[in-house]
């Protein structure tokens, strides 16, 4: 017996070196990193963003053009395109991202008309709108709702013995809306966009009669590549 606690004490001592020598190399290990430099766990929709938009527009109205003899109604309806730029800023609590945006741009021939004794086109020249926005996010998807006031300067081009042959008006109205939008990136993201907008009828001045013109609503579906700051 005592033979055997002989042994187990010198293999005992023979390890005490080893063992030793590992528990220091533990104590020099780094230590974890903090909990603070960890990646947010949901994207933060808060802060300025800019971006460029391409959109198809479509109007429903009409227009009259009225001299001292005779009068006569012309459709105003059709559908061209339009493009620009926004900026805006987002200011997100909890799942709720509330913010404003401001757009701008202009659009190709809308309307092209060739009703015997009315061959015009119509198009915008300037379209701008400001807007708030409140909105649901999923984490690096927003939900959202915009509303607020719009501006354009149309332009007809071609009506028959009208002086000038441009005629230019400026236009001020609403606008309301819906769309998603996605974070493919910290930095970029990318919408789809609905907005209705309504403008009163306009005058128009010209030499041979009175030009009033009523957009009707336009109907608008927009795509956008933006660019989080």
């Amino acid at each position: 017996m005592m033979k055997h606690l002989i042994r187990i004490s010198v293999a005992l001592g023979a390890l005490l070196p080893a063992i030793s020598a590992l528990a220091a190399d533990l104590e020099t290990l780094p230590p974890p990193p903090p909990v603070n430099n960890l990646r947010p766990a949901h994207y933060d929709w808060s802060g300025v963003y800019a971006g460029g938009w391409i959109g198809l527009a479509c109007i429903d109205g009409r227009g009259s053009l009225v001299d001292n003899t005779a009068g006569n109604t012309f459709n105003n309806g059709g559908c061209g395109f339009k493009g620009g730029g926004l900026v805006g800023y987002n200011y997100q609590i909890n799942d709720i991202v509330m913010g404003a945006e401001a757009d701008f741009g202009t659009s190709s021939d809308i309307v092209r008309n060739t009703q015997p004794t009315a061959d015009f086109r119509f198009n915008m020249n300037y379209i701008a709108t400001v807007r708030g926005r409140v909105g649901w996010a999923m984490d690096d998807t927003l939900f959202y709702f915009t509303g607020g006031g719009a501006y354009a300067q149309g332009e007809l081009n071609g009506i028959v013995a009208a002086v000038p042959s441009h005629l230019k008006g400026d236009q001020f109205g609403w606008t309301v809306g819906a769309g998603i939008e996605h974070a493919v990136s910290d930095r970029l993201r990318l919408r789809m966009e609905y907005l209705y907008t309504q403008f009163p009828t306009t005058h128009y001045g010209a030499s041979c009669c009175n030009v009033d013109w009523n957009w009707g609503g336009e109907h608008e579906i927009k795509a956008a590549a933006i660019w989080a700051f």
